[in-house]
C-alpha cells in the first residue's frame, strides 16, 4: 500500500478512486467500493478497503455539509450538477451513510488494510480517523 499519512485520502488507492469518482456521473461509482466490502465474503484487501473508507468520508461530509477533510476533486464532484437532465448536485441519503457506516466496520474488524495498521502495534491515530467518520456516519 502506497500511504503517506493515515487518513482515508492518504494512500494510492483512495487517490486513484477519487480520480475516478471525479470522472463520473450519479452516485455509482460512490457507491460501487462500499458495496463491493459488504458483498465480500472472503477476505478485505487493501486498495478495496482503501476506497470504501475514501467513499464513506465523501457520503460522511456530503451529510454533514463538512468538506474540510476531502481532497479538491471530491469536493468538486459533490458540487457538480450531474446530469442536464436532472440538473442536480449528486443525492445522497441516510441510507447511503447506514451503508457507508457498516463497511467501515467491516473494514475495521477484518481486512489487509486493518492488519497493515495495526501491524506494529494499535495505530492509535489511524483508529481515532476512523471513530470520527463512524460518528459522523451514524449522526446522518
Amino acid at each position: 500500500m502506497g500511504a503517506w499519512s493515515e487518513d482515508n485520502f492518504g494512500n494510492d488507492s483512495a487517490n486513484d478512486w477519487i480520480w475516478e469518482l471525479e470522472k463520473s456521473k450519479g452516485v455509482n461509482t460512490l457507491l460501487s467500493p462500499i458495496q463491493s466490502v459488504l458483498n465480500e465474503n472472503e477476505y478485505l484487501e487493501v486498495d478495496i478497503c482503501c476506497e470504501a473508507l475514501a467513499a464513506s468520508e465523501v457520503i460522511a461530509a456530503a451529510i454533514s455539509n463538512d468538506y474540510t477533510l476531502l481532497p479538491d476533486e471530491a469536493r468538486n464532484w459533490l458540487n457538480r450538477k450531474q446530469g442536464w437532465l436532472t440538473g442536480r448536485k449528486p443525492q445522497i441519503t441516510a441510507e447511503h451513510a447506514k451503508q457507508a457506516l457498516r463497511a467501515v466496520q467491516k473494514v475495521l474488524s477484518s481486512s489487509e488494510l486493518q492488519e497493515l495498521w495495526v501491524e506494529d502495534g494499535v495505530n492509535e491515530k489511524w483508529r481515532a480517523i476512523q471513530s470520527n467518520l463512524i460518528a459522523k456516519l451514524e449522526n446522518a
